[in-house]
């Protein structure tokens, strides 16, 4: 028997399996509601103008491949870090890495919680996304959940989540959603982002944020006020950071993680572990997502015509989300379908009944089985024929 013989097939990812499902449906007027990307109204994902504008200036500029070094394109994190901190003064213990994508982010930012703590658990929420669990699982984090909001819920059951959270040991690391909270749509208030923070501050937790949507709930200067009142409020923070969605550079990998310290010194330490954690799994970061983030933010036309584009995205979410909600008319009294209006950004969770999604796909509708829908798969015309579709299952 050879080594690979050993190896017990792994079982296929279930939004993979969805979307191979989706692409096998002959129908013409199937609807995919998973896969988590932008789509317009003709169902493609768009190059946003100012994209194309900075890709443009980079191809005429550019006259070197060579790598950036670990920490990438320092204008790049330079433009993270002012969007997270805005005018709010910095800590001193401040440092920042580009990373492949938000999940490069998310790799770096838990296995640092595992170096720091080595017994720690990574608490994270219920519902939340599946690559978090399967992220720690691959570092040899144990995980523990804590609940967040129910699909029927219009908020969250904050007392609920921290009298859950007080289980956690110092030390332990926590995980959470920033604006436009994946799955649910829900997000904390002011208030709650502050009490949240205090409550992580007193029992010495580690908090990890997990930003990936900034700009899709009500708008880039509003979105991340919650994120800065929390991090004021703790003298140690992990922030993973995506461009995916906000520059619609999905492909191009463009992440950050910011680790904020209690002291220049701790700092410099953290900056040799991510360097260190960074050359032991993919060396060096991508360069050409940061290059064109970096371009647009260092001009104010560009930026000017990103920051329209992003505004007529949410928009349109926001359309789209109201209109499904006036379309929905529940099986069950027990689920407001207006409650969807309060929600933010491109996800909403719907409490469908057992074997709902299953039964969807038979109708052309293709939905993860946790109920999770990507709203802004929707199209307008498709409006009232997917809310009768889905109104069967409510």
């Amino acid at each position: 028997m050879t080594a690979f013989d050993t190896l017990e097939p792994r079982p296929a990812d279930a939004l993979l399996g969805l979307m191979a499902a989706f692409k096998a449906d002959p129908r013409e007027d199937k609807i995919d509601l998973g896969v988590g990307i932008y789509r317009d109204d003709n169902g493609a994902t768009p190059i946003m103008a100012a994209v194309k504008a900075a890709e443009e200036r980079l191809a005429q500029a550019g006259g070197t491949k060579a790598y950036e070094g670990p920490r990438g394109n320092l204008d790049y994190c330079a433009a993270i870090e002012a969007f997270v901190y805005a005018d709010a003064a910095r800590p001193g213990g401040l440092i920042s890495f580009a990373t492949p994508g938000g999940c490069g982010g998310l790799y770096l930012g838990m296995s640092l919680i595992k170096r720091s703590a080595p017994t720690a658990k990574m608490w994270v929420s219920d519902p939340t996304w599946p690559n978090h669990l399967a992220v720690a699982a691959t570092l040899g984090l144990p995980t523990a959940s804590y609940p967040y909001a129910d699909p029927a819920a219009p908020a969250v059951d904050v007392d609920k989540m921290m009298s859950a959270l007080s289980a956690a040991e110092p030390g332990d690391g926590v995980l959470i959603q920033g604006p436009c909270h994946n799955p649910t749509g829900i997000d904390l208030t002011l208030d709650e982002w502050a009490a949240f923070g205090k409550f992580c501050a007193d029992r010495q937790l580690l908090p990890l944020l997990d930003v990936a949507y900034h700009g899709f709930a009500q708008s880039l200067d509003e979105d991340l006020k919650g994120v800065r009142t929390f991090l004021a409020g703790v003298p140690e923070a992990i922030l993973a950071y995506s461009c995916s969605k906000n520059f619609g550079l999905y492909r191009d990998r463009s992440g950050a993680v910011l680790v904020q310290s209690s002291s220049e010194a701790a700092s410099e330490a953290v900056r040799t572990h991510l360097a260190d954690i960074a050359r032991t799994s993919y060396s060096m970061p991508p360069a050409h997502g940061p290059a064109i983030v970096a371009t647009i933010l260092g001009d104010a036309a560009l930026t000017a015509i990103w920051r329209e584009e992003l505004e007529a995205m949410n928009a349109r979410m926001a359309e789209l989300r109201a209109s499904l909600a006036d379309a929905l008319s529940p099986r069950s009294n027990s689920y407001d379908p207006q409650s969807l209006k309060a929600q933010n950004g491109m996800f909403s969770q719907l409490p469908f009944v057992p074997g709902g999604t299953d039964a969807l796909k038979e109708k052309g509708v293709y939905i993860p089985g946790s109920g999770r829908i990507n709203i802004a798969g929707l199209r307008r015309d498709d409006i009232a024929r997917v809310g009768s579709i889905l109104s069967e299952f409510v």
